[in-house]
């Protein structure tokens, strides 16, 4: 009776074992798309993340020489530490100008008015290269600065 059981279990395994395999390799699908235009869509949260934290252009002395370090430029001896490019030069020329006198190396830097002054600034330009959203055309005024 065990033996009968037993058998009649591993036959029905088998038929469903053998039925799954060729339903899968029959690869069924059935797809079904409705697409509807959505008219009144709002403008999405959007992310714009640039890794060099200052703009190049907006740099002077006075900020290469006490950031300078901190930004990867200058190393420890206030050598440049860029490879050669256009940047490079623009920052050569900055470091000619490093020749301050003590005072001005006494004056305080601020840190928060660097990263306003030098950082990028998306009403400039600079970023944003083209925006559209929809039909419509999309600029800096659109986005807003968080940190």
């Amino acid at each position: 009776l065990w033996l009968l059981a037993f058998l009649g279990s591993l036959g029905l395994l088998i038929h469903t074992y053998a039925k799954c395999v060729g339903l899968y390799f029959q690869y069924p699908h059935s797809t079904q798309l409705e697409e509807v235009t959505a008219s009144n869509k709002t403008f999405p949260a959007i992310t714009i993340c640039n890794f060099n934290p200052a703009r190049f252009s907006q740099l002077s002395s006075h900020d290469l020489y006490w950031a300078g370090e901190m930004l990867g430029l200058l190393d420890g001896a206030g050598r440049l530490l860029l490879p050669e490019s256009t940047e490079r030069s623009r920052l050569e020329a900055l470091l000619r100008t490093l020749d301050m006198n003590e005072e001005e190396k006494s004056r305080p830097f601020n840190l928060e008015e660097f990263y306003g002054r030098v950082g990028h600034q998306l009403d400039l330009g600079e970023m944003l290269v083209h925006c559209m959203f929809g039909d419509e055309e999309c600029n800096g005024s659109d986005f807003q600065t968080v940190s």
